[in-house]
């Protein structure tokens, strides 16, 4: 139950960080903070090579609107089982500006790093990389599928500023193995899916009980409602998810007992799970009874959401292994792809080490770390 999952969040979290985390998460405007990510995500586009280091006009103002909270947010990154501001029992209704403002001020440690290293100053410019990658260590230790996904982000826009840390002048072996403690950290304090699996299904919990209260229309967005009650929709939804309530809920929490049990596997030992929860919701559809919650709602991107976090930690674990081989560290065995259980793919040469992303949705370029030899 959402309490029960809340209780245990706090029982496994220090009270006395609240008091740091309430520095800069107290009083911030949603709005403010959904504008303010809107605005900035386009500096790490990955298809604009070089761009990712380049500090415009735009990425100054941002780095002075967020200097004092970056500055105060850092002691904050150091303390152990920091308690954040999630509210489990609020179900998909709680309020995730906090997580929108961790993201922005892992932005402004990323600026940070392009203003150093444009500056010549690599080591501060990793430093702040590792201080952006902290936001993302933190944010997977909440069990709210929100702040995974926020985690997510901000690591592929790490890697995007380390793709041009890379190929700096001034990089040095030191900075490599730094880079490498730092990701070493991250995966080994990664944890299995079981609790966020748990956690979501208690918010999945909350939606079917709002719906019984007869409150659906507070759980969609304003253009979905909007749109809707144009078109009459809204009330025949209503009574169409009334008719197979009871019996749309259980096939979501069998559906969900599978995912919470398959929340210590790896993605490509999921996918024969995760299939035959389409299939069944196919077939519900064809034959009727489809429960319109569970397939339209809840689990309707769930295998694209597995996919995305699988994609996550398999760019960390490729990352991590080649800068292990440039720093001389190659691990016995080479890790095992989240996609195909097969081997990572990394090529070792003289000059550099070559990791490709294979199997992962959507387009990774391959990865060049050189081997350096001055410190």
């Amino acid at each position: 139950m959402p309490t029960q999952i809340s209780d245990e969040y706090q029982r496994r979290t220090d009270e006395s960080s609240v008091a740091l985390t309430a520095r800069f998460f107290e009083g911030t405007d949603p709005d403010y903070i959904e504008d303010q990510l809107s605005k900035s995500g386009h500096w790490w586009n990955p298809k604009a090579p070089g761009r990712e280091l380049l500090i415009t006009t735009q990425g100054e103002d941002y780095l002075r609107k967020w200097e004092s909270q970056r500055v105060e947010a850092r002691k904050t990154l150091i303390q152990p089982d920091v308690r954040y501001p999630i509210h489990i029992e609020q179900g998909y209704l709680a309020d995730p500006t906090w997580i929108g403002m961790m993201h922005c001020l892992a932005r402004a440690e990323l600026l940070e790093a392009a203003r150093q290293s444009k500056e010549g100053n690599v080591s501060d410019a990793v430093t702040a990389v590792a201080y952006a990658i902290a936001y993302g260590d933190q944010l997977n230790q909440v069990p709210l599928l929100a702040a995974r996904n926020s985690a997510a982000a901000i690591r592929e826009e790490a890697f995007v500023t380390l793709r041009a840390l890379l190929r700096h002048p001034k990089l040095e072996k030191g900075h490599l193995r730094t880079l490498e403690t730092v990701l070493e950290q991250s995966l080994r304090a990664w944890p299995d899916d079981t609790e966020l699996w748990k956690a979501d299904r208690a918010c999945g919990l909350h939606f079917f009980e709002m719906i019984r209260a007869g409150h659906l229309a507070s759980l969609l967005t304003r253009d979905e409602y909007d749109a809707m009650m144009a078109s009459g929709e809204l009330g025949k939804l209503t009574v169409n998810i009334a008719k197979n309530l009871a019996t749309d809920q259980a096939f979501y929490l069998e559906s969900m007992k599978k995912i919470v049990d398959a929340g210590k596997e790896p993605y490509y030992a999921r996918t024969e799970m995760l299939n035959s929860i389409s299939d069944a919701l196919n077939q519900a559809r064809n034959s009727g009874g489809y429960p319109i919650v569970s397939g339209d709602f809840l689990l309707s991107g769930m295998h694209a959401q597995q996919a995305d976090l699988a994609k996550d930690k398999l760019r960390l674990t490729t990352w991590l292994t080649a800068l292990q081989v440039a720093n001389e560290h190659a691990p016995k065995t080479m890790p095992l792809s989240e996609f195909s259980g097969k081997p990572i793919e990394i090529h070792d040469d003289s000059t550099q080490v070559t990791a490709s992303f294979a199997g992962a949705p959507g387009e990774i370029p391959e990865l060049i770390v050189p081997k350096l030899t001055t410190n």
